[in-house]
């Protein structure tokens, strides 16, 4: 038996999918396998990514080689899977059944079962890696150590109450697809989180990190105590940044993985965590499997 993952998306899409596999793989005593096709053929209506999980000191490195797959002209990676798992030797095609969702049935499948098993989906959940929080708090760290640019912020975190705030603007406001889904997040619930945070730590010195400094900055009232992140110009600045965001002790999300990494990696667990209590456009989404308990949900 072994258990393939196919990657796709940012980095914060690509640590959930490591993380689930790796769980799925420790359960079942197997291998784990990564598929990072969906790079080579990223679809024109998608936010433009690449394959950055390799900037993280993860320990499982093992990816497919590229083959020659049967149904070639089809240009859909899931079609493709799907009828490739009635072939004979084809593998176990296994789809995530809803978004957001915990689906308990992926640790009961028949480990007896020779064949492979291929995952397709997001896996958004944190009851999937909740066993192994440790464990990826020691991967998901860059695997270049943190650099310079960044130890400065550190540096400031660490010498006062500190709180991150995460603006996520860029494809969500621009890009048609991801706006229509995601949707950026309004200015009253950061402010609101701000404010929350400031009741219980007056004193909090608030570290935005945003892919649209110029519209923070102009925006954020100047009497909060903010220091904005610039980002720096090196290869593995998103994993950079997530590792930076651990050393908050209070964090404000956006409606993005990648602040979730950062709340959830977070090595003060006693902090408050602000998240918005809609994910994506459509508000009836239950995010109980996506945000703990212990996370409290604002307006957005």
């Amino acid at each position: 038996m072994t258990i393939t993952i196919h990657l796709v998306g940012g980095l914060g899409n690509q640590m959930f999918q490591y993380a689930f596999g790796t769980a799925l793989a420790q359960h079942y005593q197997t291998n784990l396998l990564l598929d990072d096709s969906w790079y080579a053929r990223l679809p024109a209506a998608d936010t433009a990514r690449q394959m950055d999980l390799m900037c993280l000191k993860i320990s499982n490195t093992q990816f497919i080689p590229p083959q020659k797959e049967a149904f070639s002209f089809i240009k859909s990676t899931r079609l493709k899977k799907l009828l490739q798992s009635f072939l004979l030797n084809g593998p176990v095609v296994h789809r995530e059944k809803k978004g957001f969702f915990f689906d308990p049935a992926v640790f009961t499948l028949n480990s007896a079962n020779t064949q492979k098993h291929f995952f397709t989906g997001y896996w958004q959940a944190f009851n999937y890696i909740e066993a192994i929080r440790t464990q990826l708090q020691a991967e998901f760290q860059p695997r270049a150590g943190l650099n310079q640019h960044y130890q400065y912020y550190r540096s400031l975190m660490q010498s006062s109450p500190a709180a991150m705030v995460h603006v996520r603007r860029g494809d969500y406001i621009h890009l048609p697809a991801a706006a229509q889904f995601h949707g950026a997040l309004s200015l009253h619930y950061y402010l609101a989180g701000m404010r929350l945070i400031l009741e219980r730590e007056p004193n909090t010195q608030f570290f935005l990190f945003s892919d649209d400094l110029p519209w923070c900055k102009e925006n954020f009232p100047r009497d909060f105590k903010i220091t904005y992140i610039d980002r720096s110009d090196a290869a593995d600045a998103d994993a950079q940044e997530i590792d930076l965001m651990t050393y908050c002790q209070h964090f404000i999300i956006a409606n993005s993985s990648f602040s979730w990494w950062g709340a959830w990696l977070r090595k003060n667990i006693d902090g408050l965590v602000i998240a918005p209590n809609r994910w994506i456009s459509d508000t009836s989404l239950d995010l109980s499997d996506l945000l703990p308990a212990n996370w409290q949900r604002l307006p957005a």
